[in-house]
């Protein structure tokens, strides 16, 4: 039986939310316990070579996944022809970023990043001899494969790197964990879906034109995300580029482990119904919808929570990223809509506006943090979210003016959540203030946060429910799941 868009969205959306647990529970005890092992000079050193990986990495992004799912039917030659056009560049992207370890190393004023950035150098080529099946598999909606193959991986690595800081006490442990976990993901990929593809050049010419302006939107979309890393790394000390990234990763938390399950899948569903106008825009406003039901407030709820989170969480000797977390936290919103936008203008087939608009906030970035190069880093993370703020409403101008949706319909998907989550940050701010134990305002912070966050969406929704049904729905539809599942259970 066909599986229809819905189904399809729900079906990744559920298979993308059991991996990323699965990944995250494998993730924070990897972090937790090389936290007390390593130093933040360490961590240091590991995020900027990750930074450098993922850059060329970018540089050599050719859309295989995108082009694969938005196809309507693809034979085994152009599988091939799409595999070997990845694989081609991404060897030269590893051979680029070997070769240029010296350069990296004299720009961020540590010789010992040689060595490093040289073995990493080989992730982009681990990379490009990743299974094209697993794409096939994903836009034919079978997950179960796909999503195993990167669980595997994340055990792999995670093993790897806290047997190797017992043992080494040492940076390479991150190193070495990640090298692991992208050649275990490339094997399993294999071993899962037997395909074995032929080198071949047939359509490149007809893919490169496809993927010319994601490979573009890449580049700069990581950079506009990620420069402040590389900007820093020629500013401050490894210790405190160390704590930024330690901090973005545990702030941006909430973002990597909701919103990118919930929108895995989206480009594939939307690609099905771009002919479809109704549907589409209903796509668009129910996709956006649950993404600022869930950012919100998850990213004032960090903010909230930071210093006891910090405290209880990372330890003592990262005391200081609590204050990089609460400044940080309010970037998973403009990340959640740039991301959903970014779906939305490839299938529309505009990404030249969206690419202009990344490389003109890469600019403003740079010459903030150039101009301002002598301020410590939480000054320049301040700096960093009021730029993030800036494009935030650039990017509901191109929702408004470019993907047409509503006015009415914009109020409707922001204001109730982001009402929601004020009252929330207030009553868990006034809550926690109540405790002297640390442990004890995060618990409390966390239930309180919730409770009222529900509770005042609920509230505000139901105000609202002539007006915008959609997010009154979703408060009955969940309503009704627990009700019946009461029932099920003989308590209702």
């Amino acid at each position: 039986m066909p599986v229809t868009n819905n189904e399809g969205l729900f079906h990744s959306a559920k298979w993308a939310f059991i991996a990323n647990w699965y990944s995250r529970l494998i993730g924070i005890v990897n972090t937790l316990v090389l936290l007390k092992l390593l130093s933040p000079d360490d961590f240091g050193l590991a995020a900027l070579s990750t930074f450098f990986v993922s850059m060329f990495v970018a540089f050599s992004h050719v859309g295989v996944a995108h082009f694969v799912i938005s196809s309507d039917d693809m034979s085994e030659d152009e599988l091939d022809s799409i595999w070997t056009l990845g694989l081609v560049i991404k060897t030269v992207t590893t051979f680029c970023l070997y070769f240029s370890a010296e350069w990296i190393a004299i720009y961020v004023n540590n010789m010992s990043m040689v060595y490093i950035i040289q073995a990493v150098a080989i992730i982009p080529f681990l990379s490009g001899l990743r299974n094209v099946a697993l794409d096939k598999a994903e836009k034919d909606y079978k997950f179960k494969r796909v999503i195993a193959t990167t669980m595997v991986a994340r055990t792999a690595g995670a093993v790897v790197s806290i047997v190797l800081a017992i043992m080494l006490v040492s940076y390479w442990a991150l190193i070495i964990g990640v090298i692991v976990s992208v050649f275990v993901e490339t094997i399993v990929g294999y071993i899962l879906f037997p395909r074995r593809p032929r080198l071949s050049y047939q359509y490149w010419h007809k893919q490169w034109c496809f993927s010319k302006w994601l490979y573009v939107s890449s580049v700069f979309g990581y950079l506009r995300s990620r420069i402040d890393v590389l900007l820093l790394g020629n500013i401050v000390n490894t210790r405190d580029v160390g704590l930024y990234s330690v901090s973005t990763e545990f702030s941006w938390l909430p973002f990597n482990e909701l919103i990118i399950p919930i929108n895995r899948g989206f480009f594939s569903v939307l690609s099905r119904v771009k002919n479809d106008s109704a549907e589409y825009y209903q796509k668009v406003v129910q996709q956006f919808s649950i993404n600022m039901l869930i950012v919100f407030p998850c990213s004032l709820g960090m903010m909230s929570i930071a210093i006891p989170f910090t405290d209880v969480i990372l330890g003592d000797e990262w005391h200081d990223a609590s204050e990089l977390i609460y400044v940080l936290s309010p970037l998973m919103i403009v990340m959640s809509v740039y991301g959903l936008l970014n779906t939305i203008m490839t299938i529309q087939k505009k990404m030249k506006l969206l690419i202009l608009s990344d490389l003109i906030f890469l600019f403003g970035i740079i010459v903030f943090f150039i101009s301002y190069h002598d301020s410590n880093m939480f000054f320049l993370a301040h700096g960093r979210v009021w730029i993030g703020l800036i494009y935030f409403f650039w990017l509901i101008a191109l929702l408004l003016w470019v993907v047409r949706i509503k006015y009415n319909d914009i109020v409707m998907i922001f204001i109730p959540p982001l009402l929601s989550s004020f009252v929330m940050y207030h009553i868990v701010e006034y809550s926690i203030s109540l405790f002297y134990l640390t442990t004890a305002q995060l618990v409390i912070g966390v239930v309180i946060g919730a409770v009222s966050y529900i509770f005042s969406f609920v509230l505000i929704s139901y105000q609202c429910r002539k007006r915008y049904p959609y997010h009154w729905s979703c408060c009955v539809f969940v309503f009704d799941k627990y009700r019946l599942k009461l029932i099920k259970e003989g308590r209702g």
